[in-house]
């Protein structure tokens, strides 16, 4: 089992989280009793996702699109952007990023499959542990995935850390240099930047102008859904692989950690080309924070350093 790392800081009282197993394809997840968010690991999806992610006050921050079809204000382009997941555009010239037959630079798309979970645990905080395999289109296993995701909840607060280990299989894996990637999720329609929406990273830097392809150990997304101002973040843990890592962080709303783009984010550049050797592991390590309001970036660095403790 992979271990329970990072303690969180919650303002109040911590909420009892309950993790229900609800069919053969679907675990939900609750927060002092209410709906915090659900995995999902079968119903023909092409790997595991989290659907949807929800505030305190149940305001839903993800796209419903394309496991929703029909709600208003919501666009319809890249469909293989499912809700908050964690893939890779190319694994060995496989795109595991999009959902079709053939993907990016013509690539074809794989799978990544659930093969089990280890650990459905409630409690202050619930987790989860869950294995899946990367399957290439020929049938070939080129990665075993190990994911712990800890949930924690206070009243203005929802917290999920993540550690998600990768280990090659039965030959050297290499991760190309794509922006394609890798820890992402697609925001509701309201927090666009077109919208309500606005990134800031540790810099200070602000926007898609200032965020997309910087290294930061953090960025966050701060806007409305509905009448709740909300600061929705992505933190990077100091020994995650590849930090400070890159971020895809779109202004119409794809928010993504990539930490092995360097060449489409910094023009020029060589490439990066991470490389597993057979059995070698990479681990990666990221916290989900969303909060009722608006934090600064004083108090967004708190919490990346209470995250890195």
């Amino acid at each position: 089992m992979l271990a329970v790392l990072f303690p969180a800081a919650l303002h109040g009282e911590e909420l009892e989280i309950q993790i229900l197993k609800s069919d053969e394809a679907r675990i939900d997840i609750l927060a002092g009793g209410q709906p915090f968010t659900s995995y999902y690991y079968g119903l023909g999806w092409s790997k595991p996702i989290f659907h949807p992610l929800r505030s305190p006050a149940g305001q839903v921050v993800t796209r419903g699109y394309p496991m929703v079809l029909g709600i208003p204000g919501e666009s319809h382009d890249h469909w293989h952007h499912e809700s908050f997941w964690f893939t890779y555009g190319d694994v060995n010239g496989v795109d595991f990023w999009t959902r079709r037959e053939a993907g990016r630079g013509g690539h074809e798309s794989g799978r990544i499959q659930h093969t089990g979970f280890s650990r459905l645990e409630g409690g202050r905080p619930g987790s989860l542990e869950a294995s899946a395999d990367w399957i290439a289109p020929d049938g070939r296993v080129l990665l075993e995935q190990k994911t712990l995701a800890v949930f924690r909840a206070g009243p203005t607060s929802r917290r999920i850390d993540l550690t998600i280990e990768l280990t090659a299989q039965g030959e050297p894996v290499t991760f190309g240099d794509t922006k394609e990637g890798m820890f992402g999720l697609r925001v509701a329609p309201s927090l666009r930047e077109d919208q309500t929406g606005a990134y800031l990273n540790a810099q200070g830097l602000r926007k898609e102008a200032g965020v997309w392809g910087k290294r930061s150990a953090w960025v966050a997304l701060q806007g409305q859904v509905g009448e709740e101002t909300l600061t929705l973040a992505i933190f990077d843990h100091p020994t995650s692989t590849g930090h400070p890592t890159y971020w895809h962080a779109r202004g119409y709303g794809l928010f993504a950690a990539n930490p092995f783009g360097r060449k489409d984010f910094e023009p020029g550049a060589a490439p990066i080309n991470f490389r597993l050797e057979p059995r070698q592991s990479a681990v990666f390590r990221y916290r989900i924070l969303i909060h009722e309001g608006e934090l600064s970036g004083e108090e967004l660095q708190r919490e990346f350093e209470s995250f890195q403790r």
